[in-house]
């Protein structure tokens, strides 16, 4: 059963046309993953079948009448508009683990989230329009949020870029992609299996096709070369002329009918070269210093509204080291971020280096002038300096075009690059950079993290995104039990030597609990021997004795 049909839809910037001709059918109770590159459009749609903006060609039909919608959108600077005593949201959030009375403006990035997730689910709605709403969600938060989906028998329409979560709840992708849209049924395994093997196809028939036409041109270049010649032969004044006259006709009728008969083969089964994946590529450098410190905390602390976050803190952050910050939402990440700037009022002591240059990549992404366009925003005086410029941008993927767009019209991951290349060009030394994949599609997430390898600077960054923690953290700062301790190792190799402890701890409990139970059934087994059988007391005994050998032998 369909919920709506999209009927060749159109979106523009000015003269920028962003996609076209785009259709699909939605049906309901499906989870349909949207995805494709920064600026591929994916919102524009989403606004497009919210009615928040009309299509500039195409429409959205609904089959029926529309259904409730809730949209949740990517980011927004004030919290969700619900009533305080709105029970259904009350609900929600306590299963989502949020803080009675807990402050939006106060709260970090995945509480602010869960804020808005719990506010946006509980709404009674048949349709669900959400965008990024995995972006800052801890490993809890997000097993259930697709616990929640996979319960649902609402339809689902999700932009995403994380590859997991697509894999847990999509049951087909749409990918928005060179103004197309393809429909992939499966999960985000299947569209990744499915498009690479229809891309080798059409490499191959391509191939097959420029083959084909390479043999017909050489033919028409021989013809050609053979009626040049009678043509000069035809124009001698012996009795040879009229033949080579003959002769250079019937080559130019061969030449005019194959190149006919290849014009209209592809005319008709034209094959166009299969367009390469949007790449793009970071370039940042640092000038890493060897054996100085960064930061140094001593007995540092941190309260808020009557809340300890973390207390007596000492740690001390070398130049050149990786460190992911590891915790759950709400456990002080980013309020970390901003004392070390010098921006968060604590107790304790912050030595923070003057030798270097910090730059701080926070979780939003909404502070720019957003009026304004990209030659603006990075205005250069000298004609050298904005060429390197709109080189670096162009290394960033964005298009000669969108120079001149205002930077409110740019994809949330396009906000974000734009906000690196500050640090692109200042050759930062120390980067803390707050969830720096959320927002980024996926050839940017990759190339981010290849480059951050490379970078020879002083790396601080928290990320729920586990490819990235895996892949750049040598060292953590882990925050548990309102401390924040300093481990000289990376994630996967912390969780193991933790999954040790706990079974050695297990172990431990698996001992005790052996132990009371083989000292209850003694117990029973006396009370036994003073009852008279065929009583209430010995059957009651009797029962207990068979319980507690059950437990033994299960242990």
């Amino acid at each position: 059963m369909l919920l709506a049909e999209l009927n060749n839809l159109k979106a523009s910037y000015g003269e920028t046309v962003i996609f076209d001709g785009v259709s699909a059918d939605l049906p309901a109770g499906a989870v349909v993953a949207l995805v494709g590159p920064n600026g591929a459009g994916k919102s524009t749609m989403m606004d497009m079948i919210a009615g928040v903006r009309a299509p500039d060609e195409g429409r959205v039909r609904w089959i029926g009448r529309r259904p409730p919608l809730t949209y949740f959108r990517q980011e927004q600077e004030s919290g969700p508009a619900t009533e305080e005593d709105d029970g259904q949201v009350l609900e929600e959030l306590s299963r989502w683990g949020v803080q009675d009375g807990i402050a939006y403006n106060t709260a970090s990035g995945g509480e602010r989230m869960k804020l808005r997730l719990a506010a946006a689910l509980a709404e009674n709605s048949r349709l669900f329009l959400l965008d990024e709403p995995t972006n800052h969600l801890d490993r809890g938060s997000l097993a259930r949020l697709v616990s929640r989906i996979r319960k649902s028998d609402a339809t689902y329409l999700i932009v995403s870029h994380d590859r997991h979560f697509i894999d847990r709840v999509a049951d087909r992708v749409w990918e928005l992609d060179h103004g197309r849209l393809t429909v992939y049924e499966g999960n985000y395994t299947d569209y990744r299996e499915k498009k690479e093997a229809a891309r080798a196809a059409r490499q191959k028939h391509w191939e097959q096709q420029q083959r084909k036409i390479a043999v017909v041109e050489e033919q028409i270049d021989q013809l050609s070369r053979w009626s040049d010649k009678a043509h000069r032969e035809s124009t001698k004044k012996d009795g040879t002329k009229e033949y080579f006259r003959m002769k250079a006709k019937k080559k130019d009728i061969q030449i005019r009918s194959k190149r006919r008969r290849l014009e209209a083969e592809l005319e008709k089964e034209r094959i166009e070269k299969p367009e390469e994946e949007r790449a793009v590529e970071f370039d940042m450098h640092g000038n890493r210093k060897k054996g100085r410190r960064v930061f140094e905390l001593n007995d540092v602390s941190k309260s808020f509204n009557g809340r300890t976050l973390f207390d007596g803190v000492r740690f001390t952050v070398l130049a050149g080291e990786r460190l992911g910050l590891v915790g759950p939402n709400g456990s002080g990440k980013s309020t970390l971020f901003r004392m070390l700037l010098g921006e968060d009022p604590h107790g304790g002591d912050i030595w923070r280096t003057k030798g270097m240059t910090v730059g701080w990549l926070s979780q939003s992404v909404l502070d720019l002038p957003l009026d304004h366009t990209m030659e603006e925003y990075f205005r250069k005086d000298t004609f050298s300096e904005q060429g390197k410029l709109r080189t670096d941008l162009a290394n960033l993927g964005f298009t000669a075009e969108q120079w001149k767009l205002p930077l409110s019209s740019l994809s949330m991951g396009e906000r974000l690059k734009v906000k690196l290349m500050r640090f692109i060009q200042d050759s930062t030394d120390v980067l803390l950079l707050d969830e720096p994949t959320n927002h980024l599609d996926l050839p940017s997430r990759e190339e981010l993290e290849r480059t951050l390898e490379s970078f020879p600077g002083t790396l601080l960054f928290a990320s729920h995104d586990r490819y990235f923690m895996d892949r750049l953290a040598d060292g953590l700062l882990v925050f548990e039990e309102e401390k924040v301790r300093k481990v000289p190792m990376g994630l996967e190799q912390w969780e193991r030597r933790n999954e040790k402890k706990d079974g050695r701890a297990s172990e431990k409990d698996r001992k005790l609990e052996r132990l009371r139970l083989e000292t209850e059934i003694q117990a029973v087994l006396g009370k036994l021997t003073m009852s008279q059988p065929g009583s209430r007391d010995y059957a009651e005994l009797d029962r207990r004795f068979t319980e507690l050998t059950a437990q033994l032998r299960k242990l």
